[in-house]
């Protein structure tokens, strides 16, 4: 999850600089407080920047429960009280057999989501796509824009029967052909001797590439996704490079997606998601 570091001046009033991006993890958000400055990492370089406490990048965050519980879309326009109001008003669930009661507060932070129980279950977490509901759907996450996006999620106690999924995406399913232009992580643990994988496409030709990053259970991993001016994207898991795509299609705007399925056995599966962060150049 990118996370914000603010530089000024030490405590004997000498200024601080900021760090060489290259040194700081990718997604990571930099506020220089002496000139009310706001920069991005992509790993590589600072991107974005702006004055009087205003960026030319536009900067959505999102911690997972914070602002309440993701549930199923119907829950935003519920007409009973104890439902509308503890309703997510930027993400929703969907998935097969997915309910709200499925997404639920986890006891030490973040929100746990699980599925029904049924081989083919899922859990997704998505941006409402009602129109004006939410900024993370009504503003675009264009290939043209440098688009950055950002997330941390937890894996369960059991990865067994399991696929998880999370990228920026143009519709919410897994199946690597569905989506002509594309850019997201996925593991599947009898796929691959149960590594991440990368898959991108680009107007219909899809990529996958291997990480070297095998997935334990009861394992944090922080995923970064940053689109630079060529539009090339880079993809990183803790921290870690793991591919660099050629040239995206241009001016294709994506929806990110965070995904739980269960596959090969009826059993419940988890994941537990701490939140996460997206950015785009202004105009």
């Amino acid at each position: 999850m990118a996370t914000i570091v603010e530089h000024g001046h030490d405590i004997s009033g000498t200024p601080v600089t900021r760090p060489t991006a290259t040194n700081v993890e990718p997604g990571q958000r930099f506020y220089d407080i002496r000139s009310r400055q706001y920069f991005v990492s992509d790993g590589t370089n600072w991107i974005g920047q702006g004055a009087e406490g205003f960026s030319d990048r536009v900067i959505l965050d999102w911690r997972a429960g914070q602002r309440g519980k993701p549930g199923l879309n119907a829950d935003v326009l519920s007409t009973t009280e104890a439902v509308r109001e503890i309703a997510d008003p930027d993400f929703e669930i969907l998935g097969t057999n997915a309910t709200s009661s499925l997404c639920t507060y986890n006891a030490e932070g973040g929100l746990t989501l699980t599925t029904a129980g049924a081989d083919g279950d899922g859990e997704f977490l998505v941006p409402h796509l009602d129109a004006n509901q939410s900024p993370w759907t009504q503003f675009t996450w264009g290939t043209d824009k440098e688009t950055a996006w950002s997330c941390s999620f937890e894996t369960g106690a059991d990865i067994t029967n399991i696929i998880v999924w999370a990228g920026l995406k143009l519709t919410n399913t897994d199946v690597v052909v569905t989506d002509a232009d594309q850019v997201f992580v996925r593991f599947e643990d009898d796929v691959a001797a149960g590594i991440f994988q990368v898959i991108s496409s680009i107007g219909g030709t899809d990529t996958t590439t291997a990480s070297t990053i095998t997935v334990a259970v009861s394992t944090t991993y922080k995923i970064v996704i940053s689109i630079d001016s060529a539009r090339l994207a880079r993809v990183y898991i803790n921290g870690a490079l793991i591919y660099t795509t050629t040239a995206l299609t241009t001016a294709v705007d994506f929806i990110p997606y965070i995904c739980v399925e269960a596959d090969g056995a009826a059993e419940a599966k988890a994941l537990t998601i701490y939140g996460q962060s997206i950015s785009r150049d202004v105009g």
